[in-house]
């Protein structure tokens, strides 16, 4: 086997490695929560030893870390605003806000965990801001100026109009979290729903029409 295989054949252990573990601490932090939750009980449920965490990830923070960015689809990300531009704005906003907030919803429990946790930890919170929103926001400016150029979109403020996508997303999925009736028993609606008002507004007929 060539060097070079060799490399391949380690990389795609160590992913999937990285994986395993993860999905066990995603399922362990939301049915004990963050705090409670240890990583012998993550390794139990992985099926692998507690130091096998430690070659992977260095603390429980950075477990929690890989979590968030296994429900942002960091990876992927790139290739899903390219792919996007084959498609029509609306069309775009609405598939990816679909299989976003699905993601999360499928996950909602791990998302509660998360995100109470993110809320007292500074250094956490830091982290997935330099790691995984920064990047995540500057791929979506860029993708938005292009639609800009193209004469897809209304000229605006990239960076915030992105912050303000997101900060929509989050609110809806709390919302849910926090038991709203509306979100959760109609929650197939809500990306449709949510893309017509960003393309759209509340005023006016437009948004009873497609882009």
């Amino acid at each position: 086997m060539s060097e070079s295989r060799r490399n391949e054949v380690r990389d795609l252990v160590v992913r999937a490695r990285r994986e395993q573990i993860v999905g066990a601490a995603t399922r362990v932090f939301a049915e004990k929560g963050f705090r409670r939750a240890t990583t012998r009980e993550v390794a139990r449920a992985a099926g692998v030893s507690e130091g096998t965490i430690y070659n992977y990830f260095e603390n429980k923070d950075a477990l929690l870390l890989a979590i968030l960015d296994r429900l942002n689809e960091t990876e992927r990300r790139a290739a899903d605003f390219e792919e996007g531009m084959a498609t029509d704005f609306r069309g775009f906003l609405e598939q990816y806000l679909r299989r976003r907030m699905s993601l999360i919803w499928e996950n909602r429990e791990a998302f509660r965990v998360v995100l109470s946790e993110m809320l007292v930890n500074a250094e956490l919170r830091e982290r997935y801001l330099r790691h995984v929103v920064d990047p995540t926001m500057r791929i979506a400016e860029e993708n938005f100026r292009s639609r800009m150029e193209q004469g897809e979109v209304r000229e605006t403020d990239a960076p915030l109009a992105m912050r303000s996508v997101a900060g929509s997303v989050l609110g809806v999925l709390v919302l849910g979290l926090l038991g709203d009736e509306e979100i959760n028993s109609r929650s197939e609606e809500v990306p449709d729903v949510l893309a017509g008002l960003l393309i759209f507004g509340l005023s006016g007929a437009e948004g009873d029409r497609r882009g």
